[in-house]
């Protein structure tokens, strides 16, 4: 898929994968080593493969992933059976997304099924060009970017909007302040209510830790650090703009999905997450 093209937008899906990996691991990596032997939290490699789990949260699969199963040689050079007997090893429920289209992605598809995975809940990949945003700035929201040491409301609203326990704010927040990274706050009465992420590896820039209070969900909050992410990436320079939400179903409606689209990205894949049955 290396080369491919969806909706006007070219995009290099190798380049996407290797930024999605560094998003993951730097989550990790910044967790302090007294945090991570504490809540069980590990990250190892294998070949082109990289699995990191969460012991402290068996049950939360968007963090206990085994990213790179259809990178080449992943299964033929045995490194997808090796993270997964990893994995399984550590009694907590994971992800193993699969991107599709690839000989590759053949294999690790097969080697899943025989071991007895079942595809979960799937994930839509989007890209988008350097094309200058025409989302409305919300009245009312003031984007302001996070200098290091400031990550403390990017945490706890990340840890809120993802339903996750209070201390999990650890996995965002000491990102502020780190090489290519650009962390953000939406605030309402000059109030945090809303976050957001983008990291900028090689010039591709991935979106995500995007997070919404409760209370100030309808307000325009994700809309407003949408279009400051898309100005920030075009003047630094970047040539592609990711981010990924959960596929849209009828008993799943997503505003993220939505917004999204009306962020001018376009729907470039749809890969599945294969879990254990």
């Amino acid at each position: 898929m290396v080369g491919s093209e969806t909706g006007g937008v070219a995009y290099d899906s190798a380049a996407l994968d290797d930024t999605e990996r560094r998003f993951w691991r730097e989550c990790w990596e910044s967790v302090p080593p007294d945090v991570a032997a504490e809540r069980r939290i590990e990250l190892r490699n294998f070949g082109p493969i990289q699995a990191s789990i969460v012991g402290g949260l068996p049950e939360v699969r968007m963090l206990n992933l085994v990213l790179g199963a259809a990178e080449p040689v992943a299964v033929d050079g045995g490194h997808l059976v090796e993270a997964l007997d990893w994995a399984e090893s550590k009694d907590i429920d994971f992800y193993v997304p699969v991107k599709p289209g690839t000989a590759e992605a053949s294999a690790a598809k097969d080697l899943l099924k025989r071991r007895g995975y079942e595809q979960g809940y799937a994930w839509m990949k989007f890209v988008r060009d350097l094309s200058p945003s025409d989302l409305p700035e919300p009245k009312g929201v003031e984007v302001v970017e996070l200098s290091e040491g400031e990550g403390e409301p990017l945490g706890r609203i990340a840890a809120q909007g993802f339903n996750l326990p209070p201390w999990a704010a650890i996995f965002f927040a000491n990102l502020p302040g780190r090489d290519g990274w650009r962390c953000y706050t939406a605030k309402i009465d000059g109030e945090p209510q809303a976050c957001a992420a983008m990291l900028i590896h090689n010039d591709v820039a991935e979106f995500g830790i995007a997070a919404t209070l409760e209370s100030a969900r309808g307000r325009g909050c994700q809309t407003a650090l949408l279009h400051r992410r898309i100005e920030d990436a075009r003047a630094a320079g970047c040539h592609t703009l990711f981010v990924e939400t959960g596929e849209r179903t009828t008993n799943r409606p997503s505003a993220s999905y939505r917004n999204i689209l009306r962020a001018g990205f376009k729907e470039a894949y749809l890969r599945p997450n294969w879990r254990r049955g």
